[in-house]
Parts: C-alpha cells; structure tokens; sequence
C-alpha cells in the first residue's frame, strides 16, 4: 500500500509557498466563547446551556433533534457541533436555522452533512479554533464512474445502464439523492455548485492516487479556511485558526482513528480495513 506520508511530505513541501502568497488572517479566540464552547462540548443534545441564553446543537442530525432545537426560545446565538446525518434531513434543520436566523458558532466536529448542508447554510458564522469541518463522500461522483469504482474502472453493462434509469439501482439512487441534494440546496442558499464539486473532485483525485479503493461514500476531505472564505465571503464574521489539514496540530481527535491518503483527504481505519487491499 502506497504509504501516506508520501501525501503529507509533498504538502509540507509545498505548504510554506502557499501560505507565504495568500497567508489567511485568522481572529484571535475569545474567552467568553471558549467557555461556552467547551460547555457545549460537554453536553450532548440539544438545549440552552443553563444560565445563558445560548443554544447548545450538541448532536447528529435528525428529525428529532432538529425538531427540539424549533421548540427552544429565541438566542443570541447557537453552537453548531455534530457528526451529521441524512442529507435530505439536514436541509430541514437549515430551513429551521433560516427561519430563526440566530448567529451560530461551528465548533468541535461539523462532518458530513454539518459540512456540506447546515454550515453553507448559515448567515451569520462564526468559526472556532476547535472547528473539524469536512466533507463525507465523493458526492458529486458520475454514474459511470460509481459503477466501476471498486469493479477495477469497468463500464457498466447494458442491465447495469438500465437498472439505474429506472431507478432500481438502489445504491446509486441514494448517491445520485446526495448530488442533488446538494445541487438543490446550494442553489436554494445562492451558493455556488463548486463549494461541494471542488471537495469531490479533491476527493477523487486523491482516492485514484492511493492504491487502494474504498467506497465513494467512505472518503472524507476536510474543508480550509481559504475554501470557506471563497465560497461564503462575508457570511463569515469571524474565524479562528481551526484545522486546514490532516497534519495541522489542531486536528487532534482524528489523526488516530484515520488514515490520510492526502493533505485534506483521510479514510476511516476501519473502512481501510474493511477494503481488505
């Protein structure tokens, strides 16, 4: 297997001469948001964080958790922290984040559809220094493409071209469901397209470097500040210096449980294991 540190030797290599043309300035924490965060941290679900008049989003991404956060009283702000869920959930939780327009702070881990849905769905955002925010899936991946994924880059057969279009393809469905998921989202949140296409084209690029495959959905890429500042512009009201990549000594809790196959694009251990290669 090719070794990832190939991937983080070529990144450091090149990092200094990035940051050196286009350095991102990054907002100093501040105290008051720090205790706050790291109480959210520490309470799971969704509630005001007692003595405050603060939202605490402490939890996946499903109709019951989101249906809590509608019930709560109106905040100065919310912290946003969660692992994901369903796509097509997640747009109702940002429908109800639309209509209560609270700023909201990302911290900790905002993954999978945190990344790709809630956070380029937010008007008012502020991003913590504990922020580990990335992207689940080559999401954007072609029918063509999919099919022969782990099918050593087969075409797929005339059957295979059929069950798709009619829909019986059950697996693709539910990729194809998360392309336009997002494709409609984005749009419905003036948004350009390129905020998830440029993450899975990285993704895709990286995946056909490494020289084992996993499933589309099983890749992961983590989301810059550069990539974030381009996509949501003044969106963004402030921004601490939160994890860029896998090497970043911000990025604390994943390095153990991951394996990276490029500076921003990292597989799950278990996955890798499961891939047998």
């Amino acid at each position: 297997m090719k070794s990832w540190l190939f991937a983080l030797v070529g990144a450091l290599a090149f990092a200094p001469f990035a940051q050196a043309q286009d350095a991102p300035v990054f907002d100093r924490p501040d105290a008051e948001t720090d205790q706050l965060v790291e109480r959210c941290l520490q309470t799971e679900g969704v509630t005001m964080l007692e003595g405050t008049d603060v939202i605490c989003y402490n939890a996946a991404i499903f109709p019951e958790q989101f249906l809590k956060l509608n019930s709560l009283p109106e905040a100065s702000r919310i912290i946003i922290t969660s692992p994901g869920g369903n796509v097509a959930t997640a747009r109702g939780m940002s429908t109800i984040l639309d209509n209560r327009a609270e700023p909201a702070v990302i911290a900790g881990q905002c993954m999978s559809a945190c990344a790709m849905v809630i956070l380029p769905g937010l008007d008012e955002v502020h991003i913590h220094h504990t922020a580990h925010i990335a992207v689940h899936g080559i999401t954007m991946m072609d029918y063509r493409t999919w099919w022969g994924w782990l099918k050593d880059d087969a075409p797929p057969t005339p059957i295979a071209l059929m069950s798709a279009q009619l829909g019986y393809d059950f697996g693709y469905v539910m990729h194809r469901s998360g392309a336009d998921h997002m494709r409609d989202h984005l749009e419905g949140q003036n948004v350009d397209i390129a905020y998830i296409d440029q993450v899975s084209a990285r993704m895709e690029t990286a995946a056909l470097d490494y020289d084992c495959r996993v499933d589309p959905k099983d890749y992961w890429g983590m989301l810059d500040a550069g990539h974030v500042r381009d996509f949501l512009g003044d969106r963004i009201t402030r921004m601490e210096a939160f994890a860029q990549n896998w090497g970043d000594p911000n990025n604390k809790v994943y390095k153990e449980i991951t394996e990276p196959i490029a500076p921003q694009t990292y597989i799950f251990k278990n996955d890798l294991e499961d891939a047998d290669c």
